[in-house]
């Protein structure tokens, strides 16, 4: 029993050596890491301080060349401003007179063009109306050549018409010469029949007569007829070549009063156009001397402020001094400080590999501790799970019981439903314990866990230091 007190007083001693140990070492890091941070931005302030003062050495060392240099820089660039305005003054004077020298050939191009246009418009009218006229004429020609056809046919029709009636007054005639002749060789002759037949033919010989004497006539107007539509058509036809020629003449005059106009009017626009590139150029090296004269300009203004840098330096000597000073101070006080970093990183050092034996027992004492606690809920859960396999087993029936007695059944169901609410609840209190007990050793879990990370981590440290 003494022994066991003693051990675990032992244990306790050890636990606590340990934490004082961790909080030992995490002192000694954190001045550690204050020093070093202190040093750092001791070093930035001598850097930024050393840079300085070696600019003002080397500004007031060059400064009578950085006075000639940048004044000359200076006076080149103020010149160079100058001559690109004055250029532009020119150019912008010369593009005014350009501009309107352009406007007055305009106006002068318009004027010389109007009478071209207008007789290439007038000749183009014509020949507008000529071709109008030609369409007319040659529509009358073919209107002349369809009647001087409808007219040959008419004149045949009018001649076979009067040749076919000579024709059938003859047959009729000899058919009626024919009857006669019968009827006079007849026995007995049929004085009214014959009578009949003379008086007919004397109306036939009438009209054969009339139409013997109807065909020179007839012939000769239609001929007629033909011979006037034959004169129209050739009338008609030279009106058309006339025509024609006119036409062709006035399209001629109009392709070549156009084409003039065309000519002077591209003339013109070389001319225009020739003019306007000019004045395009003017304004490209208007454009190109305002760049020059922002380049001058940043020249001049980078020049202007290295001089006044330097009259700067110059004129303040006593700031020189005092830079001097504080660079000389901060390298003491980043020797100082590289020193006092040392010693705690030194002390740092020695701590830790003095109190590595107590960090490590603690950190295996809090992973014994997890152990067991993973052990103890292990345990819980895998008898919560036989309490609930027992419950089951015993709430359900077997088949035997169930057919051995109808009677018994109501009892034992309200026995059976007993012994189920009572096994449910020692099954729910076992559940609520096992949570409670998970609970609380996934809480101590969680703290030993992060004892045993943060050991870990001084750990890792020790190994870098």
């Amino acid at each position: 029993m003494a022994r066991a007190e003693n051990a675990a007083r032992m244990a306790q001693q050890s636990i606590k050596d340990g934490i004082e140990a961790f909080k030992s070492v995490r002192e000694a890091a954190q001045l550690h890491s204050d020093a070093r941070e202190e040093l750092r931005v001791l070093q930035e302030s001598l850097e930024e301080h050393t840079a300085e003062l070696r600019h003002r050495i080397d500004i007031e060392e060059r400064y009578p060349q950085i006075v000639a240099d940048q004044t000359a820089e200076l006076n080149e660039a103020t010149y160079l401003v100058q001559e690109a305005q004055q250029r532009i003054s020119d150019l912008e004077a010369s593009r005014a007179d350009l501009e309107k020298q352009l406007t007055a050939m305009k106006r002068r191009h318009e004027d010389q063009l109007r009478p071209y246009l207008n007789v290439a418009e007038s000749t183009k009218g014509r020949a507008d109306d000529a071709a109008r006229t030609l369409a007319d004429a040659r529509r009358t020609v073919r209107n002349a050549e369809a009647g001087l056809a409808d007219t040959s046919k008419r004149r045949d029709q009018r001649i076979s018409t009067i040749n076919r009636s000579r024709d059938t007054a003859q047959d009729r005639l000899r058919r009626i010469d024919a009857d006669i002749a019968a009827q006079q060789d007849a026995e007995v002759v049929d004085e009214s029949a014959l009578a009949r037949l003379q008086a007919e033919r004397a109306s036939v010989q009438s009209n054969l007569e009339a139409a013997i004497a109807d065909i020179p006539i007839i012939t000769e107007e239609a001929n007629q007829a033909v011979t006037s539509a034959q004169e129209h058509l050739f009338a008609q036809k030279q009106q058309l070549a006339q025509v024609e020629r006119e036409a062709e003449a006035a399209k001629k005059e109009a392709t070549e009063r156009r084409a003039e106009y065309d000519q002077m009017l591209k003339q013109a626009q070389d001319e225009e156009k020739a003019l306007s590139d000019e004045i395009r150029a003017h304004i490209q090296a208007i454009d190109r001397a305002n760049e020059e004269i922002g380049e001058a300009q940043d020249r001049a203004d980078i020049a202007a402020e290295a001089l006044q840098e330097a009259e700067a330096i110059h004129a303040t000597p006593h700031q020189t001094i005092a830079l001097r000073d504080i660079v000389a101070r901060e390298q003491t006080d980043v020797h100082v400080q590289q020193d006092a970093v040392d010693e705690l990183a030194a002390n740092e050092r020695e701590l830790r590999k003095g109190t590595f034996k107590q960090r490590l027992v603690l950190i295996l004492s809090a992973v014994g501790v997890v152990i067991v606690i993973i052990a103890i809920v292990v345990a819980i859960i895998l008898g919560r799970r036989a309490a609930k396999s027992a419950a089951d087993a015993a709430a359900q029936p077997t088949q035997i019981e169930r057919s051995a007695s109808d009677d018994k059944a109501d009892s034992k169901d309200a026995k059976d439903s007993k012994t189920s609410s009572t096994s449910t609840k020692t099954e729910d209190a076992t559940s609520a314990d096992a949570d409670r007990a998970s609970s609380a050793a996934t809480d101590t879990e969680q703290n030993d866990t992060g004892a045993s990370i943060d050991a870990e981590t001084d750990l890792t440290q020790d190994d870098e230091v």
